[in-house]
């Protein structure tokens, strides 16, 4: 059952593939405003000055040090961890210390939460669906189920809130520092906050689960009630353990999977010129292959409800039609 959730999820994308470009699109949109602001920093630190033809050759350890100190806005982020494999441990390490970002950053991820909330229900529809639906459907769909992903967004942060904050704080600022301040290997400690970690994770994948499924049963049973939609994963997720656990495992090993293929094929620091392009290709593939595991998650999500709970394809809701205009109602009269 997981397998073969996780095989038709995989082909629902794929048959969808106007969706992911969709999402590809809003990502690049969405960065491409911070991009160009980081590249006029750039232009005007580096110049016509040796340090850029330097730069330009590889990597200007120098130049890049004095440039980080000084960074400001969304600069701070042009630090040596954005090379390579590098950026994505830096993100997850990120997520695992709640480590504050900087404030452009913060509002361009708020802006894109906020596009992707609106996005979200038509993407479920259409794969809950399993069927070409029109683009005047598709958009329909966001903005029957936008307002309803609001509400879910306020209890998401509410739950997120008290990850991050009361309870990572605890494991990490309290119980870590207790704990250890008596101990003298350093490998033993290392290992306990390696087991800290693992559970927060837990804590984390758990409540990510629980809002992927609410998210699912929000659409294809065409709820109103976010609440009740919650209520509802819960209990499917109580009755199902194994397999809704297991399929968020397989799609996290799909996930993990694109990552380590980035990991083996992305470049180092390299020249200006081919070498560069080759880097921003790679790059963008990851981005793709990434968006594409995650609306597997969505997808594998659907199909295995729509098996234990109704059929293939079942969704409660009509296929959403944009209004028409007055005009068109002017014409229907005799």
């Amino acid at each position: 059952m997981i397998l073969k959730s996780l095989r038709d999820g995989m082909r629902r994308v794929n048959a969808a593939p106007a969706v992911l470009a969709g999402v590809l699109a809003l990502t690049f949109l969405l960065a491409l405003p911070l991009g160009l602001v980081l590249r006029g920093m750039l232009r005007e630190s580096l110049g016509a000055s040796l340090a850029a033809e330097t730069a330009a050759a590889g990597v200007n350890s120098d130049w890049w040090q004095t440039f980080s100190s000084e960074a400001s806005g969304v600069a701070v982020t042009f630090t040596p961890r954005i090379l390579g494999f590098g950026a994505v441990l830096s993100n997850l390490g990120a997520v695992l210390d709640a480590q504050p970002q900087a404030l452009v950053i913060t509002g361009a991820a708020a802006a894109y939460l906020l596009l992707w909330t609106f996005l979200v229900g038509g993407i479920l529809d259409r794969y809950a669906r399993n069927r070409p639906t029109r683009t005047a459907a598709f958009f329909s769909a966001c903005g029957v189920y936008f307002f309803r992903f609001l509400r879910l967004a306020l209890f998401a942060a509410v739950g997120y809130f008290i990850l991050f904050g009361a309870l990572h704080r605890w494991l990490f600022d309290v119980f870590y520092p207790w704990a250890t301040h008596n101990w003298t290997v350093e490998r033993h400690a290392f290992f306990l906050r390696l087991a800290l970690y693992v559970l927060f994770g837990s804590a984390l994948v758990a409540f990510n689960l629980l809002l992927d499924y609410a998210k699912v049963r929000a659409v294809v049973e065409d709820r109103r009630s976010m609440i009740g939609a919650l209520l509802a994963a819960f209990r499917f997720i109580r009755r199902q353990p194994a397999r809704t656990v297991g399929l968020y495992l397989a799609d996290s090993l799909v996930f993990v999977g694109v990552l380590a293929l980035y990991g083996v094929v992305v470049p180092g620091a390299g020249s200006a010129g081919w070498s560069m392009w080759l880097g921003f290709a790679v790059s963008e593939a990851y981005v793709l292959l990434r968006l594409w595991a995650k609306l597997v998650f969505y997808a594998s999500e659907i199909s295995l409800f729509q098996a234990l709970l109704a059929h293939a394809d079942y969704a409660a809701a009509p296929l959403p039609v944009w209004p028409e205009s007055p005009s068109a109602e002017a014409i229907d009269r005799p």
